[in-house]
């Protein structure tokens, strides 16, 4: 009989010291806000009769432990989110804070903010319209190009020829280049996404984008449809 209470007392004990463990947290958690529970269910009549052997009380009680648990860990979650947000912020802060003051490194890194805050965050009034390939700096040559205006009025040219403002950035610094007016059928359009060829410029031709030549129809179809999009 002796062995047989052992082994009965090896499986229980554990177990009630487990429940014991849980219940102690699960009222000190709980216990300071039960009672404000208790007075909202008795306010609405919420949960005012028994169930089998419990009687409203206890149900009261059990359902009240059970809400104040969900919204403690809702309102845990949420504090963890708010304190991960600033945390991410404010190291983002430092590391702008560092590379803006190391020599070279703060050149490129700003550029490369500037690029992304000048040019793919712009309104639809300052986007690019198109991706082209120009004849720059000379006629055996050719230069990606953005184009930024089109049928460009009041120029001291022939009326019959339509002329566009073309931007010719530089490598790998996109944020200065060349203002330029084209006559459009010297323009070699292509369907690359502005993004695509800021990369390309940014990477001096390492990273590789789509060299696609489309015509001049589609491309005017493109650009209506990006400015539709914006």
């Amino acid at each position: 009989m002796r062995k047989y209470f052992v082994a009965g007392l090896v499986i229980l004990l554990p177990l009630a010291l487990t429940i014991a463990v849980v219940l102690f947290f699960l009222n000190l958690l709980t216990g300071p806000f039960v009672d404000v529970v208790h007075s909202i269910f008795n306010y609405y009549g919420i949960l005012q009769n028994g169930f089998l052997f419990l009687s409203a009380a206890q149900i009261q009680h059990i359902v009240s432990q059970i809400v104040i648990l969900v919204l403690l860990f809702l309102f845990t979650a949420f504090v963890g989110l708010l304190a991960r947000w600033y945390f991410t912020h404010s190291l983002i802060r430092i590391w702008d804070y560092i590379l803006h003051r190391i020599p070279f490194i703060r050149t490129v890194y700003k550029t490369c903010q500037d690029v992304i805050k000048t040019i793919f965050a712009t309104n639809k009034t300052k986007s690019f319209k198109q991706v082209v390939m120009v004849p720059f700096p000379n006629s055996d040559t050719y230069s990606i190009g953005l184009v930024t205006q089109e049928n460009i009025p009041n120029l001291p040219h022939s009326p019959d020829v339509d002329l566009l403002a073309v931007f010719v950035p530089t490598t790998p610094n996109p944020t200065s280049g060349f203002l330029m007016m084209f006559n459009e059928d010297d323009l070699v359009h292509l369907d690359m996404k502005v993004e695509d060829a800021f990369k390309y410029i940014i990477s001096c031709g390492v990273i590789p984008s789509p060299f696609r030549e489309i015509s001049k129809e589609k491309a005017h179809e493109m650009g209506v449809q990006r400015e539709m999009e914006e």
